[in-house]
């Protein structure tokens, strides 16, 4: 079984579970989900988590909402250094569109920082820290997991170039080595989307949140750089 299909698997339990337990309908459960980030915080702990017994899990998740813990710490890595955000210098053809791209996990940051390094020569290897405050104002996309509505939201914004959407923030997996020939075979109309997504039911899933507004970026404090 692949990575990305055991985080959807205990993903999904903890809401059935969650949702039973409080007596709400799993719609009820999933934006609850979505508004306190417990999906993105489960794959976080999914190697401590999915050792350990459901009802851990449970606790896990209801301590995250009992908090009201919807800010979350999220991590840009580049090969430059500099002090304020420049959406006009974001590159094209994005997965979510033109825009400020972070993740979760700190070490994809540490691996994207290399990446870019590597790439150009130049610069360093940085990692960005910075506090996404989650704000109803704020128009807020959720993927959380690789599926047909994602492979088409891609499909849009790397055909079409810009910023095929109106959200100011978009959250989900990422394309990038592990599922961009699945995705790329998808566009050229090689695979159509069941088996596009069969086959990423394979791959091992990443993280981005990405933020494509200057009112989104109000929301974002940033807190150290580090050199890796």
């Amino acid at each position: 079984m692949s990575v990305q299909s055991d985080v959807e698997m205990l993903a999904v339990q903890a809401l059935e579970s969650y949702a039973n337990k409080h007596k709400m309908t799993e719609d009820e459960a999933v934006d609850m989900f979505q508004k306190y980030q417990v999906y993105e915080k489960i794959t976080v702990q999914y190697e401590c988590l999915h050792q350990l017994d459901i009802s851990e899990t449970i606790k896990f998740v209801e301590e995250i909402i009992d908090k009201k813990g919807i800010d979350i710490v999220v991590y840009h890595g580049s090969n430059v250094l500099f002090d304020e955000i420049d959406l006009e210098k974001s590159n094209n053809r994005r997965d979510f569109g033109k825009g400020f791209y972070c993740t979760i996990l700190r070490e994809q940051a540490s691996e994207w920082a290399k990446r870019l390094y590597m790439r150009n020569f130049t610069g360093g290897k940085y990692v960005y820290s910075y506090v996404f405050c989650q704000s109803e104002r704020l128009k807020i996309k959720h993927f959380s997991t690789l599926n047909k509505e994602w492979l088409e939201f891609i499909k849009e914004n790397r055909s079409k170039g810009g910023i095929q959407h109106d959200y100011d923030v978009v959250i989900g997996p990422v394309a990038d080595d592990n599922t961009m020939e699945t995705v790329q075979l998808y566009m050229a109309g090689i695979l159509n989307a069941d088996e596009a997504v069969e086959r990423l039911r394979y791959s091992k899933i990443n993280n981005q949140v990405s933020f494509h507004t200057q009112k989104a970026l109000e929301y974002l404090q940033f807190e150290e750089c580090q050199e890796v």
